[in-house]
């Protein structure tokens, strides 16, 4: 495989399933897409998959996206 052929991971946090599911359909087309609907669930799939990205909400349950940010 090339390493243009190579696509990147982008991460969606939001706790909006619409607007979860438009971000996909939009990037999934270029890229692969991993979701989460909270920062808790945000950290554990940026640990798993490594994302090139991270598209995230600020305002969400259980932990908002700045807290999920400082975390580590």
């Amino acid at each position: 495989m090339a390493e243009n052929d190579i696509r990147r991971k982008v991460l969606i946090v939001d706790d909006e399933p619409n607007v979860r599911r438009l971000s996909h359909m939009i990037l999934s087309k270029k890229f692969d897409v991993f979701e989460a609907e909270n920062g808790i669930q945000a950290i554990e799939m940026a640990k798993a998959q490594k994302p090139d990205i991270i598209l995230m909400d600020m305002m969400m349950p259980k932990m908002d996206g700045l807290t999920a940010c400082h975390a580590k």
